[in-house]
């Protein structure tokens, strides 16, 4: 992927960006799913 990122022309810099997103995305769905899963728990 590294490899393609770099034929597009995507510099360091939005290289670093794009996983950090990509990271904070994931923290993101694992907080939403763990607050749906109380959430199910209490009804």
């Amino acid at each position: 992927m590294e490899e393609d990122l770099k034929n597009q022309g995507y510099s360091k810099e939005e290289e670093y960006f794009h996983k950090l997103n990509q990271e904070l995305i994931k923290k993101m769905k694992e907080k939403a799913e763990a607050l749906e899963s109380t959430d199910n728990e209490t009804k």
